[in-house]
């Protein structure tokens, strides 16, 4: 069923960030958008002949948050690869309706899978990947139905599936960074006993 993932996902991290989270300035505004996000994920806004998900607005703009308020170094590049992975998500799902028998598993998680990866790697801190992935995603979205609004009318943008696609990534971008805090933190654990035997 699509879009379970996306409910599940955002409330259990509405649910970590209102009550496990520290007391800071940056966990009043994730919960807050967390909770308005979820609240307002079957609102639509009727552009042209286009339904555009409010929630894909709200993304889009957070991503563009990320990208301007935490990137002091705007280099050519990283747009380069914005627009990079937003080519990329549009293409694997033209292609998916081209030639969807290549497709074994689940398409959400092979284009969220696809993209974050690419993110992950090419991402120099944890919000630029945030950025590059949330920017891609909404950016290839919009691409996505604009080619297919050629041919059809009434289209929604920012289905239940693209939904899915966003947290699901996201996920992944969270557990890779917290895996490499735990393999540093553990690195540190083991050299410490081994410089006191030196010394």
């Amino acid at each position: 069923m699509e879009g379970i993932f996306y409910y599940w996902m955002m409330w259990i991290a509405w649910i970590i960030t209102t009550f496990f989270m520290k007391k800071q300035k940056i966990r009043i505004k994730l919960t807050i958008f967390l909770l308005v996000n979820i609240c307002i994920s079957e609102l639509y806004w009727v552009i042209g002949h286009f339904h555009v998900r409010i929630s894909l607005l709200l993304f889009l703009g957070l991503g563009y948050y990320l990208s301007v308020k935490k990137n002091n170094n705007k280099s050519l590049s990283y747009y380069l690869i914005i627009l990079t992975l937003t080519f990329a998500y549009a293409s694997i799902l033209l292609f998916h309706i081209y030639d969807p028998v290549w497709f074994l598993f689940d398409y959400r998680l092979i284009v969220s899978i696809t993209v974050s990866v690419l993110a992950i790697y090419l991402g120099k801190h944890i919000v630029q990947k945030y950025a590059m992935y949330i920017l891609a995603v909404c950016q290839g979205e919009l691409i996505y139905w604009f080619i297919l609004g050629k041919f059809h009318s009434g289209l929604i943008i920012g289905t239940a599936a693209f939904l899915d696609m966003v947290v699901i990534g996201c996920v992944i971008i969270y557990l890779w960074t917290t895996f490499q805090q735990f393999i540093v933190s553990l690195e540190q654990t083991l050299e410490k006993p081994a410089k006191e035997k030196q010394g």
